[in-house]
C-alpha cells in the first residue's frame, strides 16, 4: 500500500502535522520549563548578593562595636601594662555584650596574647596583622577557621598613639546567623565544612533536618556549585554554594523550586490536552485534503508514465483535467518535444564558456578530480596582464573580441593539450598529460608577441603570465590543487621572467599567511600579543624620558613571528587597524600607570597607512586619551613617509587634526622614502627619526656621517627635533652629539624591554646622573 503516491502522500501529510504539533508542543513546553529556571536562578542570584550585603554589613557593625572598646582609654592602660586579668574580664564582658564567641587579643605582630577561649594556634591572624601594616589599614574584617568552625572575625588596633595590640571579637557562621538571613532573603541558609576526602558536610541550616541530610549528600562537592545552582534529587530545592572565604567551609542559598515545579506541572497538563485535540483536528482535515489532491495527480502519473515509455515516437494524448492540473497536462504535452533540445544545450553550457566556446571551470574540476591521481602531466594557468585596464580603457565589447582572439591564438597553439578551459575574465587554463617544461613557457609567451587585431585600423599587444602546477605536486583535492596553482600565479605575475613552477613549501607558506591573518583576534583576546618599550634618550640632559612602543607575538604553534612579518600581512588583509587600536590602548593603560606613580613620560606608537586614511583616527586618539585621563602630550605617533604618499592631502588633513589636540607626531625611517625633502616643509610634525639604516655604520661609513649630518641640520632649521635610530656603540652616539642630534634610540642603550623591565631600567638610568 506504502508503494503507491496517493498512500505515501497521505501518510506523509498526516506525519507533517503529527510533527508540527509535536515540534510546537515541545517547544512550548521547553520554554516554559527553561523560563521558570531562569526564574529561580534570578531569584537564588538576587538572594546571593543579598547574602553578601548582609555579612558586610554585619561586618560594619561588628567593627564599630570592636572600635568602642579598642578606643577605651582604661582598656588601653590596661593592655599597655599586660594587666592579664583586667584585660581577660573585659574581652569576657565586652564579647558577651556584642554576642561575640571568641574574644582575643594579639601582639601588634599577630602573636596571640589572651583569649576567652582556646583557639589553637593559627598563623591566619598574624598574616593578616602584617599585611594591615604593610598597608596602612586601619580594621580587619575576614572569614577564618577556629577548630574547624568558621567564624566572622573583626580586628581592631589598640593605637596609644602608636599600635601596642589588635583586639578582636569572632562571631560563629551558625544556624543563629543563617536564621538571620533567611529572615532578610526568604531562602534556606546552610553553613557548611566538608570534612573528610569523600566531601561529607555537616554544618547549621535553616533546612528541616531530613531534607538537609539528603541535600547535603546530594552536594557532595560544594565547589560544583559556586557558578551554577544544581538540584537536589527530587528538583524540591535548587541550591547555589557561597565562597566565604575559608578553605573547606561553605555557605549555601538554597531556594524552595516546589511551587515553582508545580506551575509548571499544571500549564503542562492543559497545553497537553490542547495539542492533543488541535491534533486529532489536523488528521481528520489531513486525511480529507490528501485524498482530493491525489486523485488528479494519479492521471497525470499515469499520462507521464505513457510518454516515458512511447518516448520520442509516438504522441500521448493529454488527459482531460480542469483546472491547474488541466494547464499542467498540455504544458507537459508541449515539453515533450522541447525538453531533449534544452538538455543538450543546458549540458553544452554547463562545460563551456559561453564567449570562447572554451571548457569552463565546472568541468575543469569535473576532469581533474580523476586526472589528478596521475604523476605525468599537470596545468598551466595563462594570466593575461593588465586586462582590467585595457577592457576599462577600450570598453566591454572591445575586451570580449580580445578575449575570442585570445582562445583561438591559445587552441592553435596548444596541440597536444588534453583540455583547454577558461576559468574566469582573462585567466586560462592548459591541462597537459605530459610533463610541462621551460620551454613551453617560453614558446607560450612567443605566441603573444604578436599583436592582437581588434578593429580595422587598431591592435594592442597582451602581456602573460603563466604558472605551472606538475601533477606530481598536486593534492588528491580538486580545490587544493586550484589553490596551490593560484599561489603561483600570484607569484608568476611579480617574477621577472613572468613564469613560475610550483615549488614544494609555496603551499605551506600560504597556509602561514592564512593563519596569522585569522589569529590575530583570537591572539589579541589570549593575550599572545604584547608590547615592548625601546629607551629614547635625550644627548643633551644624558636622561631618558620617552621611548617607543614595538608590539611582539608568540605564536602558541607558529612561534615568534616577526613584527614586519604580520604587520605586512595585517596591512593587506586590512585587519591592522584592529592591531592599532588594541596597541593604542595597551600603551595607554600602562602609561597611564606611570603617570599616576609622578613619572610623566612620552611614549611613541606607530601607524600605518590603513591607520592614516581613516577620517575618525583623531577621535579615536582623543576617547583613548580621555579614557585613560592623559594628556595629549603623553602620546606620539609616528608615521612613515610612504604612509603619507598613498593619499597626501587627506593623510595631512589628519595630521593636522592630531597636531591641533598636542599630539607629538614624528616622520619614522626619514630618509628612505620616494620625497623626502619634496614633501617634509608640509608635513605638521614635530619631530624626524633618521633611519637606522644611515646610523648603524656612521662611525665607520664617511658617507652615512655626511647624509646624517645633513639630515639634522636641515630638520633643526625647519624647527624639527632628531631622533636617531638603531645606535649600538659609543663612537656611534659620540659622533651624533657632536652634531646635535636630540635624542638617540638603539642597543647601545638598551634592547626594547617590557613595561616593568623599562621602568626599572630607566630608574637606574636616570638616577645614575
Amino acid at each position: 500500500m506504502l508503494k503507491s503516491f496517493r498512500a505515501r502522500l497521505i501518510l506523509f501529510i498526516l506525519l507533517l502535522l503529527a510533527l508540527a504539533q509535536f515540534g510546537t508542543a515541545l517547544a512550548v513546553l521547553s520554554s516554559l520549563k527553561e523560563a521558570n529556571y531562569k526564574q529561580g536562578v534570578q531569584s537564588i542570584n538576587v538572594s546571593r548578593n543579598v547574602f553578601d550585603l548582609f555579612l558586610e554589613s554585619r561586618a560594619e557593625q561588628l567593627t564599630k562595636g570592636v572600635e568602642i572598646l579598642a578606643s577605651d582609654f582604661g582598656f588601653k592602660q590596661a593592655v599597655a601594662t599586660r594587666e592579664t586579668s583586667t584585660i581577660g574580664s573585659v574581652l569576657q564582658n565586652h564579647g558577651a555584650r556584642i554576642s561575640a564567641d571568641i574574644s582575643l587579643l594579639v601582639s601588634p605582630n599577630g602573636a596571640l596574647i589572651t583569649a576567652t577561649q582556646d583557639v589553637g594556634e593559627n598563623p591566619t591572624i598574624a598574616q593578616l596583622v602584617m599585611a594591615a601594616r604593610r598597608s596602612g589599614g586601619s580594621s580587619i574584617s575576614t572569614m577564618i577557621a577556629f577548630e574547624g568552625t568558621s567564624y566572622q572575625l573583626v580586628l581592631v588596633p589598640i593605637k596609644a598613639p602608636n599600635v601596642i595590640a589588635w583586639i578582636g571579637m569572632a562571631f560563629q557562621l551558625d544556624q543563629a546567623l543563617a536564621e538571620q538571613i533567611k529572615a532578610v532573603t526568604g531562602l534556606d541558609i546552610s553553613f557548611v565544612n566538608e570534612n573528610d576526602p569523600l566531601h561529607l558536610m555537616s554544618g547549621g541550616s535553616t533546612l528541616p533536618p531530613q531534607e538537609k541530610v539528603q541535600i547535603f549528600k546530594r552536594i557532595g562537592n560544594v565547589e560544583a556549585i559556586l557558578q551554577y545552582p544544581a538540584f537536589s534529587a527530587d528538583e524540591k530545592y535548587l541550591s547555589l554554594g557561597v565562597d566565604i572565604g575559608v578553605p573547606e567551609q561553605w555557605g549555601i542559598i538554597h531556594l524552595p523550586y516546589g511551587p515553582w515545579l508545580q506551575s509548571y506541572n499544571n500549564t503542562r497538563n492543559q497545553l497537553v490536552w490542547i495539542f492533543t485535540g488541535a491534533l486529532a483536528l489536523a488528521l481528520l482535515f489531513g486525511i480529507a485534503l490528501a485524498r482530493n489532491m491525489t486523485q488528479p495527480i494519479q492521471t497525470l502519473v499515469e499520462y507521464a508514465r505513457q510518454i516515458g515509455m512511447g518516448g520520442n515516437k509516438s504522441r500521448c494524448d493529454a488527459p482531460h483535467i480542469e483546472g491547474e492540473f488541466g494547464v499542467l497536462s498540455n504544458t507537459m504535452e508541449t515539453m515533450q518535444e522541447s525538453i531533449v533540445c534544452r538538455e543538450e544545450l543546458l549540458t553544452h553550457r554547463a562545460s563551456h564558456d559561453q564567449l570562447t566556446g572554451l571548457f569552463n571551470q565546472s568541468a575543469v574540476e569535473s576532469y581533474l578530480a580523476e586526472a589528478l591521481s596521475k604523476t605525468q602531466g599537470g596545468l598551466m594557468l595563462v594570466n593575461l596582464r593588465h586586462f582590467k585596464r585595457t577592457n576599462n580603457m577600450l570598453g566591454f565589447d572591445v575586451g570580449n573580441v580580445l578575449l575570442s582572439k585570445v582562445a583561438l591564438r591559445l587552441q592553435n597553439w596548444g596541440d597536444d593539450v588534453t583540455m583547454l578551459a577558461r576559468l574566469s575574465g582573462d585567466k586560462f587554463l592548459f591541462v597537459f598529460e605530459r610533463p610541462v617544461q621551460q620551454a613551453d613557457c617560453e614558446s607560450l609567451k612567443q605566441c603573444f608577441a604578436q599583436e592582437f587585431d581588434i578593429s580595422a585600423d587598431s591592435s594592442i599587444r597582451i602581456e602573460i603570465s603563466i604558472a605551472v602546477l606538475p601533477f606530481e605536486h598536486a593534492t588528491q583535492d580538486v580545490n587544493s590543487a586550484m589553490r596551490r596553482l593560484e599561489i603561483v600565479a600570484d607569484k608568476a605575475r611579480e617574477d621577472k621572467n613572468l613564469c613560475v613552477f610550483y615549488e614544494e613549501g609555496q603551499d605551506e607558506n600560504h597556509r602561514r599567511q592564512l593563519t596569522i591573518i585569522r589569529d590575530l583576534p583570537t591572539a589579541l583576546d589570549n593575550d599572545e600579543l604584547f608590547v615592548v618599550y625601546q629607551p629614547k634618550v635625550c644627548l643633551v640632559s644624558d636622561s631618558c624620558h620617552e621611548s617607543e612602543a614595538l608590539i611582539r607575538w608568540i605564536h602558541p604553534e607558529l612561534g615568534f613571528i616577526p613584527p614586519d612579518e604580520f604587520i605586512a600581512l595585517l596591512e593587506h588583509a586590512g585587519s591592522i587597524q584592529i592591531l592599532t587600536k588594541w596597541v593604542l590602548n595597551k600603551v595607554l593603560s600602562q602609561l597611564s600607570v606611570w603617570w599616576q606613580q609622578g613619572d610623566e613620560m612620552r611614549v611613541a606608537v606607530n601607524l600605518s597607512a590603513h591607520d592614516l586614511l581613516d577620517d575618525m583616527l583623531p577621535t579615536m586618539v582623543a576617547e583613548a586619551l580621555a579614557a585613560n585621563q592623559l594628556p595629549a602630550s603623553a602620546l606620539a605617533l609616528e608615521v612613515t613617509e610612504s604612509a603619507v604618499m598613498k593619499d597626501r592631502e587627506k593623510v595631512i588633513a589628519v595630521l593636522d587634526a592630531l597636531q591641533d589636540m598636542g599630539v607629538h607626531l614624528a616622520i619614522d625611517d626619514f630618509g628612505t622614502g620616494q620625497s623626502s625633502l619634496a614633501y617634509l616643509r608640509e608635513l605638521p610634525v614635530n619631530e624626524v627619526k633618521i633611519d637606522r639604516a644611515f646610523i648603524q655604520f656612521i662611525d665607520t661609513n664617511q658617507k652615512d656621517e655626511f647624509i646624517t649630518t645633513a639630515t639634522i641640520d636641515l630638520s633643526h632649521s625647519l624647527g624639527f627635533s632628531v631622533t636617531a635610530e638603531g645606535a649600538e656603540n659609543a663612537e656611534a652616539v659620540a659622533l651624533l652629539t657632536q652634531r646635535r642630534c636630540d635624542k638617540v634610540q638603539g642597543y647601545f642603550f638598551s634592547k626594547p624591554l617590557v613595561a616593568n623591565e623599562f621602568f626599572s631600567w630607566r630608574k637606574a638610568f636616570n638616577s645614575d646622573k
